[in-house]
């Protein structure tokens, strides 16, 4: 494959779909937005897909770029080698068991190759990010839903089914509330962005009386401003997140003893000292013999990771290899 062989990567999000002209030799040539208003059927959704990379290959012609095939990153269980979205929906009507590749390619005329987004991340941060050089990788996606990949000796471990990486729904407290996926005490129930601003509205009380409104529409970025201000509520509801964080990468340091943790999803760009809180308790709580060489560190490639993740994946593929 030739370095300047162009892919589209693609990222389906909550929101908006992402999309970027991303070459073999991982530059990114520009990246476009398209928001959109919460869907609510699988139908609507293709659409949206189907019109954003009509827009992107447009624009790709800017550029004398004529895209080879396209990477698509998206939320929940894939089957990548058939390129199946199988689950859980997403809360879109009918986005179970959707044969992503096979609509996409006969739409497009492009190969198309799907694989979950965490798993994308990793890839990307691996061949060009804060993972390059390493090949024992642990990448955990810290947001609403936690998402994670593993990566060992350089290759994805997707695990049976290729349901490996679910590190948000591993236990912390077999005692807990039980998440939304019947898991007691899971990580994601702890840990998520979610969970960090119930935990603030029930500290500060904006549950109840005039604040319940604007308790109901925060966003997790706000209780960390809140946090760097000196709020008092805030600075314990994040210390407490970044403890939970903590534990569950103290487990997977346990079991694995990975070179390098990396932390991506929204939650990662917060300041250095809620990084710093999760590193001191990952190590408080794992052997030293098992973390001494390892080192966990924030993301590098920000919200751009599974955009070039999905290109990458996607030009490996068409070159008849596999990641």
């Amino acid at each position: 494959m030739y370095k300047y062989a162009t892919s589209i990567g693609l990222d389906i999000g909550r929101s908006t779909i992402r999309t970027a002209l991303v070459r073999y030799d991982n530059k990114l040539i520009e990246s476009f937005n398209f928001p959109y208003d919460r869907i609510l059927t699988r139908e609507i959704l293709l659409k949206n897909i189907l019109e954003s990379i009509s827009i992107t290959r447009e624009k790709a012609k800017e550029h004398n770029i004529n895209p080879i095939c396209i990477g698509i990153a998206a939320k929940g269980f894939i089957d990548f080698v058939n390129g199946v979205v199988t689950g859980p929906d997403q809360g879109v009507d009918g986005w179970t068991d959707v044969p992503l590749s096979n609509i996409i390619t006969k739409a497009t005329g492009l190969p198309t190759y799907v694989d979950n987004d965490a798993n994308l991340m990793a890839i990307a941060e691996l061949a060009c990010g804060v993972g390059t050089g390493f090949t024992n990788i642990i990448y955990v996606a810290l947001r609403s839903g936690i998402g994670g990949a593993i990566i060992i000796d350089g290759k994805l471990y997707r695990g049976a089914n290729n349901a490996g990486g679910e590190i948000g729904q591993i236990s912390i407290d077999l005692n807990g509330p039980a998440s939304r996926t019947g898991i007691k005490g899971s990580l994601e129930y702890f840990a998520s962005s979610e969970s960090l601003v119930q935990r603030y509205i029930t500290l500060s009380g904006k549950e109840n009386g005039r604040d319940k409104k604007r308790g109901q529409d925060m966003r997790a970025r706000e209780v960390f401003y809140l946090s760097y201000e000196g709020d008092n509520d805030a600075v314990q509801a994040v210390s407490e997140n970044a403890s939970y964080v903590g534990a569950g990468l103290a487990n997977l340091i346990g079991i694995f003893s990975p070179q390098i943790i990396i932390l991506g999803g929204g939650m990662s760009l917060a300041r250095n000292i809620y990084i710093d809180k999760i590193r001191e308790k990952a190590y408080e709580n794992s052997l030293e013999q098992c973390h001494k060489d390892v080192k966990i560190v924030r993301a590098s490639l920000g919200n751009t990771a599974s955009l070039h993740g999905a290109s990458i994946f996607a030009l490996t593929r068409i070159d008849g290899k596999q990641i």
